[in-house]
């Protein structure tokens, strides 16, 4: 979602103005302030592309360039421990400075704004409570007395926990 207009190169913003109640906006990234208004969105848009127009002709008019000029200079006010710690990493990369910056604000100005989806393996260990019995077994020798009286053994509990 985008509360910016486009038309012949120039960008021009979308406001509301609930005080007036209007909308209205003004062509973004130029020397000269050119507004325009509308009652509905689509009224601020035909009067966007006029002011446009109307500023085109004003420039050519006076010989004026119609765009303002980026020389890829300026100056950039931040706290001093990122402003350090920037210079030192620039210095671990083997770039300077002005590389370092110019780097992490293509990086920036390039982002795409779609959500990052990681996938985490996770490993889930359930406790499970065994009963546990024990119980007398007899000792078989050849001497046993219940061998030589065939049947069942009898068998004992002798501890039982859960």
């Amino acid at each position: 979602m985008s509360n910016e207009f486009s038309y012949s190169g120039y960008s021009g913003s979308c406001e509301t103005s609930i005080e007036d109640g209007c909308l209205h906006g003004r062509i973004l990234f130029i020397d000269d302030l050119v507004t325009y208004e509308g009652n509905t969105i689509s009224e601020l848009k035909t009067s966007f592309e006029a002011a446009v127009d109307r500023y085109v002709a004003y420039c050519a008019q006076t010989g004026k360039p119609a765009n303002k000029p980026y020389s890829g200079n300026f100056n950039v006010r931040v706290n001093p421990n990122i402003h350090k710690a920037a210079a030192q990493r620039a210095q671990r990369d083997g770039v300077s400075l002005n590389q370092f910056i110019g780097r992490a604000l293509e990086k920036e100005v390039n982002q795409t704004d779609q959500t990052e989806v990681m996938h985490h393996k996770v490993t889930v260990n359930h406790v499970v409570t065994h009963k546990q019995e024990t119980i007398e077994v007899p000792y078989v020798t050849k001497e046993s007395p219940w061998l030589q009286n065939p049947g069942k053994p009898r068998l004992k509990v002798v501890q039982a926990q859960h």
